[in-house]
């Protein structure tokens, strides 16, 4: 049996994987590369939001 190195597995159901082919398709890209720029844009997302809290946080602390 052939080894398969993964970082790790996400389970989809039928409907979640034809909605992912088609909007890969639309874009023209796979669809692992649509769930690493999902994923990088969701982290992005995350780290913006938690500057922007600390941020606010600093300028309370100085009024």
């Amino acid at each position: 049996m052939a080894k398969i190195d993964k970082r790790f597995q996400i389970l989809f159901s039928e409907e979640e994987i034809l909605l992912l082919k088609n909007e890969a398709d639309k874009r023209g890209i796979s669809q692992g590369e649509l769930l690493r720029l999902a994923l990088r844009n969701e982290i992005t997302q995350k780290s913006d939001f938690t500057r922007i809290k600390a941020l606010r946080t600093i300028t309370e602390l100085l009024d």
